[in-house]
């Protein structure tokens, strides 16, 4: 293979790769998201699984974080990333393989479950960071190399959706273990993102303030927090929304490949989309839909196809998120703390996941899933104004 690249143009070459790297990245996650289901199916309630996943989060605060500073510190996010995806998919393969139908197998998942997001809890961050970087230092179109990524997740998540009567849904985590296996050798062909070790002024360490004194990267991260609260809780209880309304839970993985596929038009049309609008007020525009499905949701989602409506909102919404908050977040950090911006921005994510999963699961269980739905939209809309709010410090941070 590395002899068939050789023969290429570098841009081509990149190219190519970098399809990989994204495309097969996302075909093998696809068919890893029936987690919820599988727990669901195993006893967990929705107050257990919010704080399973509450304990998760607070594991991938310190795995992001300190993933994002060995990579800046040693200037290289690729072997990060494959270590972190090859430790992260085996773990994650040998999930069903946990004991279950004991008393103590809850306890055992609460325990191993955290332990494999140390892991793979920062796969898909460091993954969009290689892409996002190689596009910005390539001059190579983002939007449509995410799109692809996209396109092959809907692919995927149609195709396990078909065959997982056949399959059940504990095969479906060493499957996506075996899946990744190309998205690996792909990033190992990757070409290293430019770098610096990253050095303090001062002895040992980084310069960590460069990043905190910026006051648009610091509302980013307020209006992260927000945002992520809303899309924990948005994501993780589908499963039993689906179960309550008296829709199958193992249709699941049809409402995320038309979620998937509905990223694809606002990531292919980005570079239009970035000549004509700040990419800040992208950003702004992408919470906004996806409320609009949580709304739905709550207000009259009570078959499939409902949901299916409301799910095209946030698929755009997410494609609208994904090709513009990297970018952003690129723009923002200094030149040698490129992945600990990201890093940092993720562990908001993650603390966002904490009070997300541990009031989550409360809240749905106490007052039910479609008044859940309405709080959630209605938190998505407060993100927004916040960082509506935070575009006086525009100034801190270089347009597009």
């Amino acid at each position: 293979m590395n002899r068939i690249l050789s023969r290429m143009g570098p841009a081509m070459r990149h190219s190519i790769i970098l399809v990989g790297v994204t495309g097969l990245f996302w075909f093998a996650w696809s068919f890893g998201c029936y987690q919820t289901v599988y727990l669901q199916s195993i006893g967990f309630t929705a107050s257990n699984l919010g704080v399973l996943n509450a304990i998760s989060s607070a594991v991938t605060i310190a795995a992001v974080s300190f993933w994002g500073m060995v990579s800046d510190k040693i200037g290289s996010l690729r072997r990060v990333l494959i270590l972190i995806l090859a430790v992260g998919s085996f773990l994650y393969a040998m999930v069903p393989f946990v004991p279950t139908g004991y008393s103590f197998t809850p306890l055992l998942l609460t325990a191993y479950i955290p332990i494999l997001n140390f892991f793979r809890g920062s796969v898909a961050t460091f993954n969009e960071n290689l892409l996002v970087r190689n596009c910005n230092e390539l001059r190579l179109n983002f939007g449509v190399l995410r799109g692809l990524g996209s396109f092959l997740f809907t692919i995927g998540s149609v195709l396990i959706a078909a065959i997982l009567p056949m399959v059940g849904v504990p095969n479906t985590f060493w499957i996506s273990g075996l899946l990744m296996i190309p998205a690996i050798i792909c990033i190992v062909l990757a070409r290293e993102p430019n770098a610096k070790p990253a050095r303090s002024k001062s002895k040992g360490g980084m310069n960590l303030g460069e990043l905190f004194q910026n006051k648009a990267y610091v509302s980013f991260l307020f209006f992260g927090l927000i945002f992520y609260i809303a899309a924990s809780c948005e994501g993780n209880y589908i499963p039993f929304f689906m179960s309550e309304v008296g829709v199958d839970s193992q249709r699941y993985g049809i409402l995320l490949a038309l979620r998937a596929m509905m990223e694809i038009p606002f990531l292919l049309f980005m570079v239009r989309l970035r000549r004509k609008f700040p990419l800040r007020v992208l950003v702004l525009g992408a919470p906004v839909l996806m409320a609009v499905e949580c709304l739905g949701f709550g207000l009259f989602a009570h078959t499939l196809g409902g949901m299916l409506l409301c799910c095209t909102f946030f698929g755009l919404g997410n494609g609208l998120f994904i090709g513009s908050y990297l970018n952003y977040l690129y723009e923002l950090a200094p030149d040698n703390l490129k992945a600990s911006a990201q890093a940092f921005f993720a562990s908001v994510s993650s603390v966002a996941g904490i009070l997300g999963n541990l009031l989550g699961g409360v809240v749905f269980d106490a007052i039910g899933a479609k008044p859940f739905y309405i709080v959630v939209g209605c938190t998505y809309l407060l993100s927004s104004l916040v960082f509506l709010m935070s575009f006086r410090h525009k100034k801190a941070a270089p347009e597009n």
